[in-house]
């Protein structure tokens, strides 16, 4: 009896440790954060109660035909967008918001005309404003500051989920000087709806059935032969509709890729706007919900597992216990229940009928033989050892978090292979790839796969790594510096084996066990992977051996690094910096204190000659050009210097570098 009491006291702790772990974790972790949201987003986006077409809001959109009416896609006619801000004041609408970032210049005759358009109209006008750096550089914010009014100005920017880049909440504004108020909230103030300085969760409008948008949208170029009275006292956005620009991942896309969850930034605006018009309060989960139902999935854990049936009937059990909470949650959501905790309750259930399993003795865990089978491919043995020891630090699902990637490739190797004989090809890529491997491990890296000669190599993961990003660039030089002894070696044998090329990069990726039921291999997938590998591939174009992307260097204050160039990928119009790392010795030498101040006048420069019929003279009394030329003479090794002299001698002189190959 006093067992029994003893037992029955430890399971009430079990149910408030459980209760405890399960929130904490769900509220803090941000995989466990993203699931809930998840769950939450399926519910919002497939089963809210219907509810008629907004009737206040209209969005106006520049299509895909709209476009191609002009000879230029981008920026749109000015004079297009003058116009039509005249034909919806004749219309008699309540009020335009013009969601279109007015931060160049076009034909000046057109500019002109617009912005006459725009202090001269009276029906009440804002427009698209951001001051933020990522988006507009110095001359872009120079134009837009003396486009726009400041009076008009309402804030374009969104507050996205770090965690996987969906808009959840209203973008208020007035976050940092020059600011603005937000978008909604600027077309709320001039209909008279208060609003406050304060980032508040989206609540998305739904539909009325499946064909009918929450807002009612017309064509841009189709306004003037439209009805008056369907604009008339309507407020009016206009915004972008095309299929790869200004697209955003809302929580509807959790059930819709489409236009519904990729959804355009002036439909966002239209949702975030109309809850500020109609009052509609988000649904919110709650901590006290969250304890309460992870208490009471707690409780049946502890229930359960006091049944003492084996470890098969509470699994069996348990799972019909968390069915049956989430079929409640989401049919009550579509019957008018409120919003339900559903990840966080799930881990409160598992965590206590595994408590439990361990209060009486009946626990049997594998933990050990997983690690050690899935992962002493990849890692090196202290890293496997890390994760028998610490298991908790492990996920072997997919986990979107910041990874950071060394890509490398040896140039010329596919033509070497054609060469040699089988043997003899055989025994330089195990050699070479050995001695890559125990410097990736030396320095706690995975390695994720090899194709062919080809090394890729992942930094904190799947244990994390604090210093993960110094510590990948630390390899990457120590790993270029083998791989040039090793073309050096082999290369005194007769055996013609190419430089080595390095690409380290930075970002969110996620990473974990992907393939079937018979097959899986732990590796990471997103943009991240394919910008890292990109970035060893440019090594090729500009003659360098190792190249690293501006999110590296940015985390690197302890390391060196020289610039390579701005440059603008192949579909971009924004430069990004690639920087080339060097050892301490390297950039103390006078070689890379010259490059660098050459490099900095070329950049000051910025000057590019190619049509001049002068172009010749120019160059030749270019002191920033002739600087870079005469290092590139005096220092004729040096790939930096050779490839921006090269350039100069065709009129380029500039650190801007347009790419016209992927």
């Amino acid at each position: 009896m006093k067992t029994n009491k003893k037992q029955f006291f430890s399971a009430i702790g079990v149910c408030f440790f459980a209760t405890f772990l399960g929130t904490i974790l769900t509220f803090n972790l941000t995989f466990l954060k993203s699931l809930e949201n998840d769950a939450k987003d399926i519910r919002i986006a497939a089963l809210q109660p219907a509810e008629e077409q907004s009737k206040e809001i209209i969005i106006v959109t520049i299509t895909e035909e709209t476009v191609g009416m002009f000879p230029y896609r981008s920026p749109l006619d000015r004079e297009f967008i003058a116009n039509l801000i005249k034909n919806l004041e004749a219309k008699g609408v309540k009020t335009i918001g013009l969601d279109i970032l007015l931060d160049s210049p076009t034909e000046e005759n057109k500019d002109e005309y617009l912005k006459n358009t725009i202090r001269n109209t009276k029906v009440p006008l804002f427009i698209s404003y951001t001051n933020t750096p990522t988006v507009v550089n110095e001359e872009q914010l120079d134009y837009l500051n003396n486009f726009v009014p400041n009076e008009m100005r309402a804030a374009a920017n969104f507050a996205t989920d770090p965690y996987d880049g969906t808009v959840r909440w209203i973008f208020p504004g007035e976050n940092i000087d020059g600011m603005p108020i937000s978008f909604p909230r600027k077309a709320a103030q001039i209909v008279g709806v208060k609003t406050k300085n304060e980032r508040i969760q989206i609540a998305w409008r739904p539909k009325k059935d499946f064909e009918t948008p929450a807002f009612a949208e017309y064509p841009a170029h189709a306004v003037p032969v439209l009805p008056n009275n369907w604009f008339k006292d309507k407020i009016v956005l206009i915004g972008a509709k095309l299929s790869l620009e200004d697209r955003h991942r809302t929580p509807l896309a959790i059930i819709d890729d489409g236009w519904e969850g990729r959804m355009p930034g002036v439909i966002v605006f239209a949702h975030s706007l109309s809850q500020f018009l109609e009052n509609r309060k988000p649904y919110k989960i709650t901590y006290q919900s969250t304890i309460f139902i992870c208490f009471f999935m707690s409780l049946i854990g502890m229930g359960i597992g006091l049944l003492k049936k084996g470890i098969s009937f509470s699994v069996i059990s348990g799972i019909i216990s968390v069915t049956l909470l989430w079929v409640i949650s989401f049919l009550g959501f579509a019957k008018g229940l409120p919003m339900i905790p559903l990840i966080a309750p799930t881990i409160s259930l598992a965590l206590s009928l595994w408590l439990m399993d361990l209060l009486i003795g009946k626990a049997e865990r594998q933990q050990r033989q997983f690690v050690q089978g899935a992962f002493s491919r990849y890692v090196a043995p202290a890293v496997v050892d890390k994760l028998v020891e610490n298991p908790e630090s492990l996920s072997v699902t997919g986990v979107r978090q910041q990874t950071t990637f060394i890509f490398s490739d040896i140039a010329g190797f596919t033509t070497l292979s054609e060469k040699l004989d089988s043997k003899t090809l055989s025994d330089v890529l195990n050699e070479y790839l050995d001695g890559a491997c125990k410097i990736i491990f030396k320095h706690a890296g995975t390695v994720d796969k090899f194709i062919g000669d080809a090394i890729m190599a992942v930094f904190n993961a799947p244990i994390n790594q604090v210093d993960h990003i110094p510590r990948a660039v630390r390899c990457a030089l120590e790993l270029d510096n083998y791989c040039e002894e090793f073309r050096k070696s082999q290369n005194s044998k007769g055996i013609p084996v190419g430089c080595t090329r390095i690409g380290v990069h930075t970002g969110t990726a996620t990473v974990g066990n992907f393939g079937s039921h018979s097959r899986m291999d732990f590796t990471a997938l997103g943009d991240t992977v394919n910008t890292a590998a990109r970035t060893e591939g440019v090594n090729k174009y500009f003659g360098t051996r190792l190249a690293a992307t501006q999110e590296i260097v940015s985390e690197c204050k302890d390391l060196y690094f020289l610039p390579i160039g701005d440059i603008v990928l192949k579909g971009k119009t924004l430069p990004v910096t690639l920087f080339n790392p060097v050892t301490e010795e390297f950039y103390k030498d006078i070689f890379a204190t010259k490059y660098l101040e050459c490099y900095k006048n070329l950049k000051n420069e910025n000057l590019e000659i190619i049509e001049s019929s002068d172009k010749e003279n120019i160059i030749n009394k270019n002191k920033a050009g002739n600087s870079m030329i005469k290092l590139s003479n005096d220092f004729p090794d040096e790939p930096l210097a050779k490839f921006h002299a090269k350039r100069i001698k065709k009129g380029l002189i500039t650190t801007k570098v347009v790419m016209t190959d992927k």
